[in-house]
């Protein structure tokens, strides 16, 4: 069972921009298109580069690290560097808050283990 937590007022994350923050340890983004909200572990699959939301334009998500673009809705990349998509997490909005799916622990030892390499 999928276990949400609180992210951001739905405010604060205006049509067109997107949050990063930090749970349990796994940097998490939610972005926001025509009114959609899009989660995703925010680590690039390529060279685990930490995506940020200063990189989200025209609703695609680009690696600081090598360039690569990943498209909002989809998570998959665009230019060739990745051969795999970002992480999809759930996104739910109740009473003006948005929740955002934890990372299962995993996606941490992933993390971790890619970086240390």
């Amino acid at each position: 069972m999928k276990e949400f937590v609180r992210f951001a007022k739905l405010s604060a994350i205006p049509d067109g921009a997107g949050r990063l923050k930090l749970i349990g340890g796994v940097p998490v983004f939610v972005g926001r298109i025509r009114d959609k909200l899009y989660g995703f572990v925010a680590v690039c699959p390529h060279k685990f580069y930490v995506m940020c939301d200063r990189k989200f334009i025209d609703g695609k998500l680009v690696c600081p690290g090598h360039g690569e673009v990943f498209d909002i809705e989809s998570g998959a990349p665009s230019k060739g560097f990745s051969r795999e998509p970002l992480r999809k997490l759930s996104v739910k909005i109740e009473e003006g808050i948005v929740y955002v799916e934890k990372p299962e622990k995993q996606v941490l030892e992933w993390i971790v283990s890619s970086t240390s390499e």
